[in-house]
């Protein structure tokens, strides 16, 4: 029997999964690298950051339905993750996609960890 969570939650019903781990290993500052694809019933997002460089993510499309291109130069539409085990959550209104950049001077080849939950 399904189990349907009560008012003001995510309606999430039993068999939904919960965390799902992504692992990105090749970010840039040169550009933006897709971390999540788009999910309906994503409820929360955590970024975390094992590398030693920041990284900056922020949702592929913004408010106005834009496309978000931040840039190291211009990082408006973009959270930053520490370096070194920084975390970031975003919760409620995640459902687009994500993309992520090594801060300017990282390199290449740089680590982001990202988990998702439906509930």
């Amino acid at each position: 029997m399904p189990l349907i969570s009560g008012i003001g939650s995510p309606q999430a019903i039993s068999s939904a999964s919960g965390g799902k781990v992504y692992a990105v290993n090749t970010l840039t500052e040169a550009g933006l690298t897709t971390v999540l694809q788009p999910n309906p019933q994503r409820v929360s997002i955590t970024f975390h950051n094992p590398g030693a460089h920041d990284l900056r993510v922020g949702p592929s499309v913004l408010v106005d339905g834009s496309a978000n291109s931040f840039t190291n130069a211009a990082p408006g539409g973009s959270f930053l993750v520490f370096a070194n085990g920084g975390t970031l959550v975003i919760t409620g209104e995640c459902q687009v996609g994500w993309r992520a950049l090594s801060v300017t001077g990282a390199g290449t080849n740089n680590p982001i960890t990202t988990m998702e939950s439906n509930i």
